[in-house]
Protein backbone atom coordinates (compact mmCIF):
# COMPACT_ATOMS: atom_id res chain seq x y z
CA UNK A 1 0.00 0.00 0.00
CA UNK A 2 0.98 3.38 -0.75
CA UNK A 3 0.21 6.72 1.06
CA UNK A 4 -3.99 7.89 0.77
CA UNK A 5 -4.90 8.87 -2.01
CA UNK A 6 -6.75 12.50 -2.12
CA UNK A 7 -10.44 12.04 -3.32
CA UNK A 8 -13.26 15.02 -2.81
CA UNK A 9 -16.51 13.84 -2.45
CA UNK A 10 -20.29 15.64 -2.45
CA UNK A 11 -22.42 14.76 -0.20
CA UNK A 12 -26.32 16.06 -1.03
CA UNK A 13 -27.97 17.21 2.44
CA UNK A 14 -31.24 14.76 3.25
CA UNK A 15 -30.08 12.06 0.99
CA UNK A 16 -28.51 9.05 1.27
CA UNK A 17 -24.68 8.95 0.29
CA UNK A 18 -23.17 5.48 -1.00
CA UNK A 19 -19.71 5.58 -2.78
CA UNK A 20 -18.00 1.92 -3.22
CA UNK A 21 -14.44 1.88 -3.84
CA UNK A 22 -11.87 -0.61 -5.12
CA UNK A 23 -8.82 -1.58 -3.16
CA UNK A 24 -5.69 -1.97 -5.39
CA UNK A 25 -1.72 -2.88 -3.94
CA UNK A 26 0.68 -1.86 -6.92
CA UNK A 27 -1.99 -2.25 -9.70
CA UNK A 28 -2.84 -5.06 -8.84
CA UNK A 29 -6.57 -5.83 -6.60
CA UNK A 30 -6.50 -6.90 -2.92
CA UNK A 31 -8.29 -9.72 -1.52
CA UNK A 32 -9.74 -7.95 1.27
CA UNK A 33 -11.29 -11.01 3.14
CA UNK A 34 -10.65 -10.59 6.81
CA UNK A 35 -10.23 -6.75 6.58
CA UNK A 36 -12.10 -4.00 8.47
CA UNK A 37 -13.24 -0.37 7.53
CA UNK A 38 -14.13 2.57 9.03
CA UNK A 39 -14.84 6.38 8.05
CA UNK A 40 -14.88 9.88 9.72
CA UNK A 41 -15.80 13.19 7.89
CA UNK A 42 -15.15 16.31 10.73
CA UNK A 43 -15.58 19.83 9.55
CA UNK A 44 -11.70 20.26 10.67
CA UNK A 45 -9.62 17.81 11.68
CA UNK A 46 -8.95 19.09 15.17
CA UNK A 47 -12.78 19.26 15.41
CA UNK A 48 -14.07 16.76 18.16
CA UNK A 49 -17.22 16.12 16.71
CA UNK A 50 -17.64 14.36 13.83
CA UNK A 51 -19.97 11.83 11.75
CA UNK A 52 -19.26 7.89 11.57
CA UNK A 53 -19.51 6.60 7.66
CA UNK A 54 -20.94 2.86 7.46
CA UNK A 55 -18.66 0.95 6.10
CA UNK A 56 -19.46 -2.87 4.38
CA UNK A 57 -17.37 -5.02 2.03
CA UNK A 58 -18.80 -5.67 -0.63
CA UNK A 59 -16.75 -8.31 -2.41
CA UNK A 60 -14.05 -9.40 -0.14
CA UNK A 61 -12.42 -11.20 -3.41
CA UNK A 62 -12.94 -8.41 -5.99
CA UNK A 63 -11.28 -6.23 -3.45
CA UNK A 64 -14.55 -3.65 -2.97
CA UNK A 65 -16.36 -2.25 -0.16
CA UNK A 66 -18.33 0.53 0.39
CA UNK A 67 -18.90 3.61 2.87
CA UNK A 68 -22.64 4.97 3.11
CA UNK A 69 -24.50 8.00 5.32
CA UNK A 70 -28.52 7.73 5.61
CA UNK A 71 -30.56 10.73 4.84
CA UNK A 72 -31.13 10.81 8.59
CA UNK A 73 -27.54 11.92 9.16
CA UNK A 74 -26.94 13.65 6.01
CA UNK A 75 -29.75 16.02 7.41
CA UNK A 76 -27.48 16.39 10.15
CA UNK A 77 -24.77 18.07 8.53
CA UNK A 78 -24.82 21.80 8.05
CA UNK A 79 -23.68 22.94 4.23
CA UNK A 80 -19.93 23.38 3.83
CA UNK A 81 -16.47 22.17 3.27
CA UNK A 82 -15.55 18.85 5.65
CA UNK A 83 -13.01 16.58 5.57
CA UNK A 84 -13.02 12.97 5.89
CA UNK A 85 -10.54 9.68 5.57
CA UNK A 86 -11.41 6.47 5.23
CA UNK A 87 -8.91 3.31 7.27
CA UNK A 88 -8.69 -0.47 6.45
CA UNK A 89 -7.53 -2.78 9.14
CA UNK A 90 -5.87 -5.69 8.00
CA UNK A 91 -6.36 -9.29 9.42
CA UNK A 92 -3.11 -8.70 11.68
CA UNK A 93 -4.43 -5.58 12.53
CA UNK A 94 -2.33 -3.31 10.58
CA UNK A 95 -4.48 0.29 9.80
CA UNK A 96 -3.84 1.57 6.59
CA UNK A 97 -4.99 5.13 5.82
CA UNK A 98 -6.55 4.39 2.58
CA UNK A 99 -8.35 7.84 1.17
CA UNK A 100 -8.95 11.42 2.18
CA UNK A 101 -9.95 14.51 1.02
CA UNK A 102 -12.33 17.03 1.58
CA UNK A 103 -16.37 16.33 1.50
CA UNK A 104 -18.38 19.07 0.23
CA UNK A 105 -22.22 18.85 2.16
CA UNK A 106 -24.57 20.26 -0.87
CA UNK A 107 -27.55 22.21 0.92
CA UNK A 108 -30.88 20.35 0.63
CA UNK A 109 -34.81 21.47 0.06
CA UNK A 110 -36.58 18.61 1.25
Amino acid sequence: MSSAADYNITINQNADYTRTFLVKTNGSVTNISGHSFAGKIKQHHTSTASVDFTTAIVDASAGTFSVTLTDTTTATLTPGIYEYDIVMTDASGIKTRLLQGKAEVVAGIV
